[in-house]
């Protein structure tokens, strides 16, 4: 009820001023945590704020953007005291689809780069069912940045 997009508007209290501690006042008081309803409070209040893209990829990335802060990291989510062997409740992939232009992206847990998948260029007539590992390398790639 009490989240907007913005900062909370200064306010005087019994002859003190007081202002915002910084951008993003208006949040304040959204969940946090990482359950189901906290997590789905934030993608809708973030998705509703999000101001219109011009083009259907700039909504993709936009989409993106707001799809990295439900990801789940790897670990947190396991009995006391016992160390976690599989990735049962971490984020393995996020995707999101261009219906119009018949696009799939997706980035994984292992490597955040946004790939594609063009329906329009694949024949289905020929191409069979094939089930593919999302990832070869279970790692996020590093790129090294050459300053000269």
């Amino acid at each position: 009820m009490n989240l907007f997009p913005g900062t909370a508007e200064a306010k005087s209290l019994d002859g003190m001023h007081l202002s915002s501690f910084g951008a993003g006042s208006g949040f304040l008081g959204i969940p946090g945590d990482v359950t189901p309803p906290s997590r789905f409070v934030r993608a809708a209040f973030y998705q509703t704020t999000a101001p219109k893209q011009a083009s259907a990829l700039e909504t993709v990335l936009q989409c993106f953007q707001i799809l990295n802060n439900f990801d789940i990291p790897l670990g947190i989510e396991f009995p006391i005291g016992k160390t976690p062997v599989s990735i049962p409740s971490a984020t393995q992939w996020t995707s999101a689809t261009d219906v119009s232009n018949r696009i799939i992206y997706y980035r994984t847990m292992y490597n955040s780069a946004i790939r594609s998948i063009d329906l329009n260029k694949i024949d289905f007539t020929r191409i069979k069912f094939r089930a593919v590992p999302l990832d070869e390398i279970k790692q996020q790639p590093v790129t090294a940045i050459k300053i000269e």
